[in-house]
């Protein structure tokens, strides 16, 4: 169920493309801006013309549009509809346009090729002054991210402009971040998509396994390639309530995104309708100064069996841009305040079973009723790990109540907790102290010691200190 690794995986859209190679030769962009402005011949068009009808009916999506597209624009040459522009941008916007009149598929795109020249940029000094502009620039991107914060209400906010490849530490960072948040808002108003394994990986930590989100189909080969619900590094949050605020500039991947939670009933979108580009592809050159991208592929949703291709995706509740954050957050508020008393409720119910559990025990007389009352509670505290609504050091603060009056119910809450949390040096600590407490010195030294080695492992700030308790058991 693992998608495919095939080299199609690298294809992304128009948008974040670009961004990165702008991004890149952004320096040099400036140097040679004057290709822009550069004249063309009418031999250059018709050459150039020739050459997209070439591109597009061996690499466009669907054949039978490509042959379409390519007679449209040979027809708009011949009808003169390219006479007045006689400057390269001028000309490639009119490209533009008339390569999407057949269908609108808003991937399809020219554009000027930006090669800065050996005499702009062949000393020294101008190529570190390239490489730090181009640094600065990337510095600044932020892996696509541009806000995190968390709002009253305890409602958390991301701001996700592009979806780059190989930032998945920076959403395990913000979704860290938003752990014990009772709303998550997503906005996309402005993300114009990017890389559909980052896709992937963000609908992963509001979904779970096994799940297929969407697939992407390529003519080349007939190649399909599938994206499953994967596992994530952080806390995934299924039951979140779940806001995605969308705008006529949200595009390609982040169309994705919102479509993917939409049909999966995961999240409520707000605000505008969406680009409208669900075509992934690839940049071909035209000649030296001119580029295409051409889409080589089509996204397939598994519920609707189609895209949002040309028609944008949809919100729940339709808002103009401006109002788009402030109805979010009234939206969301709600919903937190649901999701917290629901939890509320839910916690005192399993709280209530634990408390039943325990009232039923007496002191084990013997080794048998010592395993049967520790898997008895085993039970009741794994319900409420599995919950999700109590962290170890609940567990370690529920076990507090009978430390001193029944120091046996304590030290079985504690080893269980210890048992479900066996990447917890402290769950551990706590443990081994109830156990030197009550007399069980040799029991309490594998504890620590097994704690010691799990901070070891994890490399935890406070290694040192549990060491020094340690040893302190051995004298």
């Amino acid at each position: 169920m693992n998608q495919t690794t095939k080299p199609s995986q690298n294809r992304i859209c128009f948008t974040n493309r670009k961004l990165i190679f702008s991004l890149f030769f952004s320096l040099a962009a400036l140097l040679s801006a004057n290709s822009q402005s550069k004249k063309v011949t009418e031999k250059f068009k018709k050459e150039t013309i020739l050459k997209i009808d070439s591109l597009v009916q061996k690499n466009y999506i669907f054949p039978e549009k490509a042959q379409l597209i390519g007679a449209h624009l040979k027809d708009a040459y011949k009808g003169g509809k390219f006479k007045k522009h006689e400057l390269l941008d001028s000309f490639a916007a009119a490209l533009t346009k008339e390569v999407r009149f057949i269908n609108n598929d808003k991937h399809l795109g020219i554009k000027p090729r930006f090669v800065p020249t050996k005499e702009k940029i062949g000393t020294n000094k101008d190529s570190y002054e390239i490489y730090l502009h181009n640094a600065t620039d990337n510095r600044k991107l932020a892996n696509g991210f541009r806000e995190a914060k968390i709002i009253d209400g305890n409602i958390g906010y991301l701001n996700f402009k592009y979806f780059i490849d190989e930032t998945d530490q920076t959403i395990d960072s913000y979704m860290y971040l938003l752990a014990n948040t009772d709303a998550i808002i997503i906005d996309l108003s402005t993300n114009g998509g990017g890389s559909p394994k980052t896709v992937q990986y963000l609908c992963s930590y509001f979904l779970e396994s096994p799940l297929l989100l969407n697939t992407l189909y390529f003519r080349k080969d007939k190649f399909t390639e599938e994206f499953w619900v994967k596992d994530v590094n952080g806390k995934k949050r299924p039951d979140v309530p779940l806001f995605i605020i969308t705008g006529t500039r949200t595009f390609s991947g982040a169309e994705e995104f919102s479509y993917n939670m939409q049909t999966q009933k995961r999240a409520t979108l707000v605000g505008e309708i969406t680009g409208g580009g669900a075509n992934p592809g690839d940049i071909f050159e035209i000649n030296s100064l001119l580029e295409i991208f051409i889409p080589t592929g089509t996204a397939i949703n598994p519920i609707t069996k189609t895209n949002w291709e040309g028609t944008g995706v949809i919100p729940e509740y339709k808002t103009t841009k401006d109002m788009a954050y402030n109805k979010t957050i009234e939206l969301a508020g709600k919903a937190a305040e649901a999701y917290r008393n629901k939890n509320a409720a839910e916690s005192k119910k399993l709280y209530q079973e634990l408390q039943a559990t325990i009232a039923l025990q007496t002191k084990p007389l013997n080794e048998a009723a010592a395993v049967k009352m520790d898997q008895q509670l085993f039970n009741v505290i794994k319900k409420l790990t599995d919950s999700d609504l109590f962290n170890w050091d609940d567990i370690v603060y529920l076990s507090t109540d009978y430390s001193k009056t029944k120091p046996f119910i304590a030290e079985s809450i504690l080893k269980s907790n210890a048992e479900l949390h066996p990447k917890s040096p402290i769950a551990f600590l706590k443990y081994g102290d109830l156990l030197e407490q009550n007399g069980k010195k040799d029991i309490a030294i594998a504890i620590l010691k097994k704690a010691v080695e799990i901070a070891t492992e994890i490399k935890a700030p406070y290694l040192e200190g549990l060491k020094a308790r340690y040893e302190s058991i051995l004298k």
